[in-house]
């Protein structure tokens, strides 16, 4: 879980918070002390009981990100929502989904515990079941849909807080790709970046870099679900979509910026095919 550590406050006594020991007396030496003497989201920090409830549910936790390990015995289930970006038409029946490791960049491997040729309900939905800490991709191909890959982003220990994945057809791709001014390359592909915030939300104000960028790439960003390119805007807005158009083919990492004071959110690698569009997730990381 992600922490800022907080002093407990006089708002916080009547939910069951005890006053602060004074002197050489110590509260806790381990968290379970704190939950003992009615501590409610606190951890024992230099044997005093403080708050782990961050004061700015936006980005309070970039300043105490945890790396956690992983329980291979542990899963994790979900459902997402497979629509078409245009419309909001569920994608057909025919669509296969396939959940496959980052390292798998073919997608072929068939890996034990991450499910193959899975095909949405009528309402486009499918159900995904991988292990405690999956980092890799949903790959989604089907008739009349651009081919798709869908990066997790970090290592999962709980369902993605993403429901819905809008999808497109290649005459709107098309579309979108001419809108930015950049009609498709077929030796190249593209992605399209999610940032969100510590609360899962739509992140606003983030800026997105690349270095896997060249000079045929073109950035761009979603306003109102229309792709606006730099300079005319340089930073999501509150849905927090963007991307890159026309990039190389091969590996890549793509990193989130505060726009307002430069600060780093967090990156994602993901990889690049010709004529697929790379969805890809940043959300708050350890730098």
């Amino acid at each position: 879980m992600t922490r800022l550590f907080l002093i407990c406050s006089l708002a916080l006594f009547a939910q069951g918070c005890n006053l602060v020991v004074a002197g050489d007396d110590a509260q806790c030496s381990v968290d379970d002390d704190c939950t003992a003497r009615g501590f409610q989201d606190a951890a024992c920090v230099e044997q005093v009981c403080v708050s782990t409830v961050s004061s700015d549910p936006v980005w309070g936790c970039l300043d105490n990100l945890d790396v956690e390990t992983p329980d291979p015995s542990k899963t994790i289930s979900f459902d997402i929502d497979l629509v078409y970006a245009v419309g909001g038409a569920a994608v057909s029946m025919s669509t296969v989904v396939d959940v496959c490791d980052k390292l798998d960049l073919n997608c072929e491997a068939n890996t034990p515990g991450l499910p193959r040729g899975l095909n949405p309900d009528g309402n486009g939905n499918v159900d995904i079941t991988v292990p405690e800490g999956f980092d890799g991709f949903v790959q989604v191909t089907g008739p009349n849909l651009v081919d798709s890959r869908v990066y997790v982003g970090r290592p999962l220990f709980e369902p993605p807080s993403v429901e819905a994945v809008q999808l497109l057809s290649p005459s709107d791709f098309d579309l979108l790709a001419t809108l930015a001014g950049d009609p498709p390359d077929p030796m190249r592909g593209t992605s399209i970046v999610l940032a969100i915030d510590c609360s899962g939300d739509g992140a606003g104000g983030i800026r997105f870099e690349s270095n896997n960028a060249d000079a045929d790439t073109t950035a761009f960003y979603l306003v109102n679900q229309q792709p606006v390119t730099p300079p005319t805007t340089t930073s999501t807005d509150g849905d927090g979509f963007g991307g890159f158009f026309n990039m190389p083919v091969g590996p890549a990492v793509v990193r989130g910026i505060r726009e307002d004071d430069d600060r780093y959110i967090g990156e994602s690698s993901f990889q690049i095919l010709a004529e697929t569009i790379s969805y890809v997730l940043v959300s708050p990381t350890p730098q």
